[in-house]
């Protein structure tokens, strides 16, 4: 009964991955071209623009994006969907490159157009889905197995339902009676405590998936627990220096912090003016802060709070509403992330990237290392513009808050790649949207 389920929802999903190409297709040549000339154009684009579509059904299946073991979180959903999206759609301009006489057809705005379509239309699609499963209670069952320290994992579970996970039941060691009757889609085990891989192959004969705790984090809510890790993997991620991936890294920002500069240069100056006219003091504001290996820099950002505001001192920052240290005109640049800006040039030289950790005051690393555990991690890659904790996490206002987003930025540590970036800076553009 649980595979012809599965079976009906790969199915389902194929089906609405069909019908926003269906759509994107018509939408598409209504855009292109007049009325009277659809009949043609539809005859001439339908066989090729099916091909394409079982090219990106096909490339999503290669990104699991038919699998219910995997992206199962919206933020990892995402990812996926991004890659595959963009994957296929080079694929495609490659195929009508090479059979494009074949064709009859080299259709290159068209197709860029019905990536866009059908990639908008999809997505929304397949997230409603997933909202409507959460809703109505069509939730994967799952075990653990072990003494969780704290009960943490129990927690994230229960702080994160909407990724559509429902803990049936927790065992302090496996129980093959108890697992088998309840029957649950995943066993999440503790390694640190005695597992019998007989007893794991058991229940993986069931068709029951098996993960570890930091597996799991790491799958399921995109980060690790970074107090589970051992020192192999740390000196294992510390010491990938990924020498191709940081030159393009490197080159992407010079280019692009150049385009951005010059784009963003009326806004500069506007948000300059506005600063010096709305309040008294100097419109930029410089910190220091700590990046890659420890080394301090200065950073500057538009003034965003009143003239010594921190004159006793640097204090955590606080939500917006709730600080009183921040101008009318600071908490609009805040929430835009305006105050941002002048850092461009911080990237342009070198002190930071696009994307990386946060980078933090020196004054703050030096408790952070006392308190939490493998702190100095987020200091083997340059720090960034933005990053994967930013886009998942507040502001950092406390030491456990440093905590948490030091588990996504080892994630980031350990899975960092192109798309990846590219994954992280369209989630910070559309954070700025929201406003």
């Amino acid at each position: 009964m649980k595979g012809m389920l599965t079976q009906f929802k790969v199915l389902f999903i194929f089906a609405v991955d069909l019908g926003a190409a269906f759509f994107a297709l018509i939408l598409m040549l209504m855009i292109r071209y007049e009325m009277k000339d659809l009949n043609t154009e539809f005859s001439n684009h339908f066989i090729p623009f099916i091909i394409i579509t079982l090219l990106f059904a096909l490339v999503f299946y290669i990104f699991n994006l038919y699998s219910f073991r995997f992206n199962r979180s919206i933020t990892e959903f995402t990812s996926s969907f991004v890659k595959s999206l963009t994957i296929s759609f080079f694929i495609s301009a490659l195929v009508f490159y090479i059979f494009g006489e074949t064709f009859n057809l080299t259709p290159k705005t068209n197709l860029i157009l019905f990536t866009l379509i059908f990639g908008t239309i999809d997505f929304y699609l397949r997230i409603l889905i997933k909202r409507y499963s959460v809703k109505n209670g069509i939730d994967r069952k799952i075990i653990i197995v072990g003494n969780d320290e704290n009960n943490s994992l129990v927690k994230e579970l229960e702080q994160n339902q909407n990724i559509g996970y429902k803990i049936v039941k927790k065992l302090n060691e496996v129980n093959l009676n108890v697992i088998f009757d309840l029957n649950p889609d995943v066993v999440v085990v503790d390694t640190n405590h005695v597992i019998d891989l007989d007893e794991i192959y058991e229940i993986t004969k069931r068709g029951i998936f098996v993960y570890t705790i930091n597996n799991f984090y790491e799958e399921v809510l995109q980060k690790v627990p970074t107090e589970k890790i051992d020192r192999d993997e740390v000196i294992t991620y510390m010491g990938n220096n990924k020498t191709i991936f940081n030159f393009g890294k490197r080159s992407f920002d010079i280019v692009f912090a150049l385009i951005f500069i010059i784009i963003l240069s009326p806004v500069l100056l506007i948000t300059y003016f506005i600063i010096k006219l709305t309040s008294k003091g100097p419109a930029l504001f410089p910190h220091t802060r700590i990046s890659l290996n420890d080394k301090e820099f200065i950073i500057y950002k538009f003034r965003s709070m009143h003239l010594n505001a921190e004159k006793n001192g640097a204090v955590w920052t606080k939500n917006n509403d709730e600080d009183s240290r921040i101008t009318p005109f600071g908490r609009f640049i805040r929430k835009t992330h305006l105050d941002e800006i002048p850092q461009l040039f911080n990237i342009l030289k070198g002190d930071i990237s696009f994307v990386g950790p946060r980078p933090e005051r020196p004054e703050f690393v030096v408790d952070l290392r006392k308190t939490i555990l493998h702190y100095d991690l987020r200091h083997s890659i340059k720090a960034g513009l933005t990053g994967w904790a930013q886009v998942n996490y507040k502001y950092g206002a406390s030491v456990e808050d440093a905590r948490e987003k030091l588990r996504y930025d080892f994630y980031y540590l350990k899975n960092r790649n192109i798309f990846f970036d590219f994954l992280i800076i369209l989630k910070t553009v559309a954070e700025v949207f929201r406003y």
